[in-house]
């Protein structure tokens, strides 16, 4: 039987770039903050859907939009656009913003 599932807590690993993870390292422990604690604020904040973490879902999404678009999608290639979220293509063709 798995222990992990009565855990209230999961174990999450991400790979970050070495100059981001010592910015963000560096900016957290200059106000005294963990980057488990930063982590998990955003990851709340994501789950409630809130105005700021919605902020930068929709910049990450419109990024991408754009390096699928620009071609510049060089770590990972996309077979067409089936991934992609139709009507945020079209807004970004258009330049509509979803403010």
């Amino acid at each position: 039987m798995r222990s992990d599932i009565f855990q209230a807590r999961k174990c999450v690993h991400i790979k970050l770039e070495k100059e981001t993870h010592a910015a963000f390292r560096a900016r957290l422990f200059q106000q005294n903050v963990s980057m488990q604690e930063a982590f998990d604020e955003f990851a709340k904040q994501v789950a409630e859907g809130t105005r700021s973490a919605n902020f930068v879902i929709d910049s990450i999404v419109k990024r991408k939009l754009r390096e699928a678009i620009e071609g510049r999608t060089s770590k990972k290639k996309y077979e067409g656009f089936g991934e992609l979220d139709s009507e945020s293509l079209y807004n970004l063709i258009n330049g509509q913003d979803d403010k």
